[in-house]
């Protein structure tokens, strides 16, 4: 008695749709994340720029105000954010 050939019709019919799920949502958090990731990285560069642009008086000041500390604080929960609305849309698509 051949078990394989049911087991794989078995195995077709509801573990297929399944796994097809679960890879398109994990390919499609990755694509999101990347994009995310590249978008956050070249926003936190233009703010550098133009914060390292500011005159040497300027700047002493702002560090002393702890200005610095305080964008580095704000990025980082800019991106917590985005990360964790990514990660709740992926796991929205795994469970519909």
């Amino acid at each position: 008695m051949n078990i394989l050939a049911p087991l794989g019709e078995f195995l077709d019919r509801v573990i297929g749709p399944l796994a097809k799920r679960v890879l398109s949502s994990l390919g499609l958090g990755y694509l999101s994340y990347q994009a995310v990731t590249l978008i956050m990285e070249q926003a936190i560069q233009f703010a550098k720029e133009h914060y390292l642009g500011l005159p040497s008086a300027v700047l002493g000041l702002a560090g002393l105000a702890g200005i610095g500390e305080g964008l580095g604080i704000i990025s980082a929960a800019m991106l917590f954010r985005v990360g964790f609305n990514a990660q709740r849309k992926v796991i929205g698509v795994l469970n519909k």
